[in-house]
C-alpha cells in the first residue's frame, strides 16, 4: 500500500483502515520510526469538524471572562494542572508564559480515583476534574465530547504501532500501547488560546508560543489550530477560524537530522504525535521527536488569536516502563 501524504509532506491515516485494523507498518514507520518527525494525521473521523467547532470557539470566549471568574477554576495545589491556569507555565528558563492560557481536565473520567492517598501523592495527574459549572457550563461537555473521540482514535493508532513494533521486537508484548491507553486514568487534555500579541515588535523565534520538548505521554492528539479576529478593546470574536495572517507561524517538529518541519495539520484531520514513554516502550523503534510553536510576526499578530486542544494519552502512575530486547 502506497504512503499517503499530506501536500507539506506528514504522513495520512485514513481512520476506516484503522477501524478495520489494515496493515499500516510502513506508514508507522515511515512516520514515527528513526527517520520520521515523530507525527502523522489520521483523516476520515466521524464528527470531528464539528466537535472541533463546537469546543475551540470556547477558548476565546472563556479567556475573556473577567479575572475573578477565571480564578474560581485555578488549582494551585495540582501545580495548576487541573482547571484554568495563565502566566504559571516557564516558556524557557527565566521567561513566563504570559501569552497563553489553558484549561486542562481529564478528557474520560470526572473523578478517576475514589483514594484520596492517589489524589494526595499524585495530585497533578489524579486530581477531580475542575468545571466552571455555574459561570461556563458549555466548557464540559464540548471538552470530553472531543477528548474521549481523540482518545478512542489514539488506541487505534496505538495498536498499529504494537503491530508494526511486534515485526522489530523479540518478544514484545502484544496491544503494550493500546492497553496503556485504554487502561489508563489519568489522560490529561489542554484547551489553549493563545492571546493576540498587540505590542510585541521583536523578531518571533520558533519557540516564541511554545519552546522546544518532547512530549513524556505514548501518544498525544492534536486538534488542528483554530486563529480568531478579535477587538482589542473587549476580546470579542468578530471572526473565527480565519487564515493565520503569518504563514511561518505555527507547529514545527524536528526530523533526527536537526531540520524544522512545518507542519500544518488539515482542518478534518487529527494529529498523533509519538511521546517518549513509547519510545521507551518500543526500545527506541518508535521515536519521539522535539516540537514547538512559532507567534504570528509583528504587525499581523494584531487582534489575532489561536486555539487549539490537545490531549496527552499517558500511562496511569504505577506503571512500570520497561524496554524489550530489539532484534
Amino acid at each position: 500500500m502506497e504512503i499517503e501524504k499530506t501536500k507539506d509532506g506528514v504522513v495520512v491515516l485514513n481512520y476506516a483502515d484503522l477501524v478495520d485494523k489494515k496493515d499500516l507498518g510502513k506508514s508507522i514507520e515511515e512516520a514515527y520510526g528513526f527517520n520520521g518527525i515523530g507525527l502523522l494525521v489520521v483523516k476520515g473521523i466521524p464528527k470531528v469538524e464539528q466537535l472541533r467547532d463546537s469546543l475551540l470557539q470556547l477558548a476565546p470566549q472563556y479567556s475573556a471572562l473577567p479575572d475573578d471568574v477565571k480564578n474560581k477554576t485555578v488549582h494551585k495545589s495540582s501545580n495548576y494542572s487541573f482547571g484554568w491556569s495563565h502566566g504559571k507555565e516557564i516558556l524557557r528558563p527565566g521567561v513566563f508564559d504570559e501569552y497563553k492560557g489553558s484549561y486542562y481536565n481529564n478528557p474520560q473520567y470526572d473523578t478517576p480515583f475514589e483514594d484520596n492517598k492517589m489524589v494526595e501523592e499524585f495530585p497533578e495527574s489524579c486530581h477531580p476534574n475542575i468545571w466552571p459549572v455555574q459561570d461556563f457550563p458549555q466548557l464540559r461537555p464540548a471538552f470530553m465530547e472531543l477528548g474521549q473521540l481523540m482518545v478512542n482514535v489514539g488506541e487505534l493508532v496505538a495498536e498499529q504501532c504494537d503491530m508494526f513494533t511486534s515485526t522489530k521486537v523479540q518478544g514484545y508484548e502484544k496491544d503494550t500501547l493500546k492497553n496503556i491507553i485504554n487502561q489508563s486514568k489519568t489522560c490529561k487534555a489542554r484547551l489553549l488560546y493563545y492571546f493576540p500579541i498587540d505590542h510585541d515588535e521583536t523578531e518571533r523565534t520558533r519557540d516564541s508560543w511554545c519552546g522546544w520538548h518532547n512530549d513524556h505521554s505514548s501518544l498525544t492528539g492534536l486538534c488542528p489550530a483554530m486563529y480568531f479576529n478579535v477587538t482589542n478593546e473587549s476580546d470579542v470574536v468578530k471572526d473565527s477560524d480565519i487564515a493565520c495572517p503569518d504563514t511561518a507561524a505555527g507547529l514545527y517538529a524536528k526530523s533526527r537530522d536537526g531540520k524544522e518541519v512545518k507542519v500544518i495539520i488539515p482542518r478534518d484531520c487529527i494529529a498523533y504525535q509519538i511521546g517518549e514513554c513509547s519510545q521507551v516502550q518500543t526500545g527506541g523503534i518508535l521515536r519521539a521527536t522535539p516540537h514547538a510553536v512559532q507567534a504570528i510576526k509583528y504587525p499581523e499578530s494584531k487582534g489575532v488569536g489561536r486555539s487549539t486542544f490537545a490531549v496527552f494519552m499517558q500511562p496511569n502512575v504505577d506503571v512500570v516502563l520497561n524496554a524489550p530486547q530489539v532484534k
